[in-house]
Parts: structure tokens; sequence; C-alpha cells
């Protein structure tokens, strides 16, 4: 194993970082432990999860605000902190006084500006996106504060005419943060946050929402529904409203067998209760006593009386084979993965049961490959606290309300 902790940051992938540097025109932040920018004017409104703003600050110790400066090194109550809205790459403590610089820039035409709708065109196929601004800020090979190694990081926000906003986090080679660290954004109330999970910081490099590892992107306006970066697409071709009576299930063969834990499935039952069963089971919620083999993103009672769908498709080529074979590529490095075959079964806007009023988007993915290599991947939208039992089964140790991914390597 490499030892990363005192390495240095090897030049950024140009593909994966926006310019940045004196050759494109970018402003310096000051030289100064725990300093900040001036305040920056912005070219254009930008939204943050519905408060529009036209000032921000990019401050030394890894973040960006939008009140005023900000010193803060020590990000330990990051979730229960509720004094401004912050966005924050990487939040640890950063000292520029030695090594490395801290720059910014942004942009209402050229170049940059195509490269962003490129790249929210890709990750949000949904949408037809034309960026309008960009706003770059780079910490290149800055160092700790304990000058133990340096980082390379970049935040960059992206807005439209339509005051869409959205935020990328790309990360370079990362030694680990000797310092107390997060990654990830908050609103001042709290009602909006996310923390990218990671061992250490040197994972940042690796781990992605998105299917490129080191790199992150939210949509941030507020607007969006499920966050649907990670959320395998539905297809024209899918199966929609494929159960719709309350603790049914449906029978599905498969395209191509999917091993189990060593056991060949030619069928499976997709269930209203937020399972896969391969034999019929009548269930209408979670029964713990139930010793079957089953895969659940989220097994309890589950209806859709009065809106939500639950569809399923099946794929042995085309563009879901290639975003399963990138996403246990990049997973699982050295795995030399080729998808022959990609299951996906979604639950979109579902009631629990009783109603809490408040709709649950969760998804599985089934994969295999030629040589039976089985996985499953569960994501997960916004999902509210269950009134009834519920449980996820499978290798996960914690189920995290907004996570990139859970998942699964079945032999």
């Amino acid at each position: 194993m490499h030892n990363l902790f005192n390495s240095l940051t090897v030049a950024p992938p140009p593909a994966l970082f926006y310019p940045f540097g004196s050759g494109v025109g970018d402003t310096l932040n000051p030289r100064s432990d725990d300093g900040s920018s001036p305040a920056i004017n912005l070219q254009s409104p930008f939204t943050f999860f519905r408060r529009t703003y036209t000032k921000l600050y990019v401050n030394n110790n890894g973040h960006l605000t939008f009140d005023q400066p900000w010193d803060s090194y020590t990000p330990t109550q990051f979730n229960a902190y509720s004094g401004r809205d912050i966005i924050a790459p990487l939040w640890t403590d950063i000292d520029n006084r030695g090594a490395g610089t801290i720059s910014y820039n942004q942009y209402s035409n050229g170049n940059v500006l195509s490269q962003a709708t490129r790249d929210i065109n890709q990750h949000f196929p949904q949408f037809i996106f034309t960026a309008s601004w960009v706003f770059v800020a780079t910490w290149d090979k800055v160092a700790y504060y304990s000058y133990s190694g340096t980082v390379t990081f970049q935040v960059v926000l992206v807005s439209d005419s339509e005051n869409r906003s959205y935020v990328l986090m790309n990360y370079g080679s990362i030694p680990p943060s000797p310092q107390v660290w997060m990654a990830g954004y908050k609103t001042e109330n709290n009602t909006y946050n996310f923390t990218i999970q990671a061992s250490n910081t040197s994972s940042l490099s690796s781990t992605t929402n998105v299917g490129i590892p080191g790199r992150w992107v939210f949509r941030v306006d507020g607007t969006a529904s499920a966050p649907s970066t990670f959320f395998f697409p539905m297809l024209p071709g899918a199966i929609q409203h494929a159960v719709t009576v309350d603790g049914g299930s449906r029978l599905i063969q498969l395209d191509y067998p999917f091993f189990y834990f060593g056991k060949p499935h030619s069928q499976l039952y997709l269930s209203m209760d937020g399972f896969l069963a391969f034999e019929p089971l009548y269930t209408d919620a979670y029964n713990p006593t139930l010793n079957k083999d089953i895969i659940a993103p989220l097994w309890t009672d589950i209806d859709s009386y009065t809106r939500g769908n639950i569809s399923y498709e099946q794929a042995t080529n085309g563009s879901l084979i290639e975003l399963a074979t990138n996403e246990m590529n990049s997973m699982f490095s050295g795995l030399n993965f080729s998808a022959s075959w990609v299951f996906v079964g979604t639950w979109e806007k579902m009631e629990f049961e009783p109603d809490t009023g408040v709709r649950v988007t969760f998804q599985v993915v089934l994969v295999s490959d030629s040589k039976n290599r089985s996985y499953v991947l569960m994501n997960y939208g916004s999902i509210p606290p269950d009134p009834l039992p519920w449980m996820v089964r499978g290798a996960c140790s914690s189920l995290f309300l907004l996570i990139s991914q859970c998942f699964m390597i079945l032999k």
C-alpha cells in the first residue's frame, strides 16, 4: 500500500477539473491562515435552496459562504450548526501561507459555459440545460495546517437563465487529513444538508455519485425531486405500474440468469412492499420470521392508493449496461468488470401505510457479468420516518438518507 500521508498532489486530470490558475485570469486569495476572500460580487444571482445570493466568500479552510467571510476550520458540529448556508468541498484546517494557491473566477460566456452545459446534461439527462453562469474556486496544492501533505480540489457553481443551480465538487489526489474534516453542503436552518460519506479524505478522489471517480454533483436550487444523480434512469421501454395491488407482487422472467449466493435464478417477484423475492411470498408488511431469499431495498408496508409508480426494466446492451459497468468499476478498483445484464426496479413517490403524507422513492439494481459475478445496488431518495417496522436486507452497515449508493457483492 502506498503511503499517501506525505505525498504530493499530482496534476489534476484536465477532463475532471475546470480551468484554473493565472493562465485563465483567476483571482488569488490572500496567503493567510484561516483567511478568506473579500466579498465577491456575482455576475449572475445564484439560488441555493430557494435563497438567492448576489455575493459569496471563498474561505481558505475549504468552504464557501454567502453572508460573510468565515474562518472556521473545525466542522465538528456541521449538522447542528444553524447559522448560515455553506458549501464545503473539503472543510478542514488548511494553511496556504507556505504552499499552493487558492483562486477563483466566474464566467458568463465562452468555453467554460460550454463545459458546464455538457456536464450538467450528462449528469442530469432528464433536463435540457444551458449554463448561463459559472463560478470556479480551486484549492491547488495547498497544505494542511500541519503541512503534512498537500491537497487539490475544486468547487464549481453553475446556473442557467431559469435559476436552476448546481454544485460540482472535483477532487485530485488527496492525502488523509490529520484534522477533523467534512465535505458536503447545508442550509442555514439545516432543512437541506448532505455529507459525503467517506472513511478519510483520500477516498474523495475515488468516490462519486455520478459515475466519475473524484466528482460529486448536486442540484441545489431546492426544486429538484428525487436525487436522480445516482438513480438509474427509467428508459422508454420500462414497464410502468408493474404492481398495483396492495401486498401484491409481479412475476418477472429474467433475460439472463442471476446468481444469488451461488444459486442461479431465472425469475423473480417484484413486491409492492419494497423487496424482490425468487418465489411467491404473500405478505403485506415486513415479516421478520420469513426465512426466504430476499433482496429488500426497503421492506415495509407500502401502497399506492392515490399516486406512485413501481416500474422495472432489464437490459443486456445499451446505456444501462454502460452505466452499470462504469458504476462497478468505479466502486471496485481493479475489478475489470463488464456488465452483461442489468435489472432496475424503482419505487417512485410511494406511500407508507398508514399514509404519512410524504412520498418515498428508492431503487434496487441487479447487475451480472459473463462470469456470473452478481451485484446489488440500492439507491435512496429523501425518505421520511416509517410509522411501521421496516428493514433493509443487504451488506450495508447503515442507511443514510440521500446517500450516493449502497452496494453488495454476492458470491
